[in-house]
């Protein structure tokens, strides 16, 4: 199983998607990851465990 979180907007994109994928935590996910466009480039990020992991990784 697996859930997906996407964002189309001006505002902050992380923020929100980490907010919906803690929302989507307590489901039993292992690992979440992310990928955002920083300087017109797709970069991904992937954590196993916890949603803070993936959180310390992008801070």
């Amino acid at each position: 199983m697996c859930g997906i979180v996407g964002y189309i907007g001006k505002d902050n994109a992380k923020n929100i998607i980490l907010d919906g994928l803690k929302r989507l935590e307590y489901r039993g996910y292992d690992s979440a990851g992310i990928a955002i466009i920083v300087n017109g480039k797709i970069k991904t990020f992937k954590r196993e465990g916890k949603i803070r992991n993936l959180e310390c990784e992008l801070n």
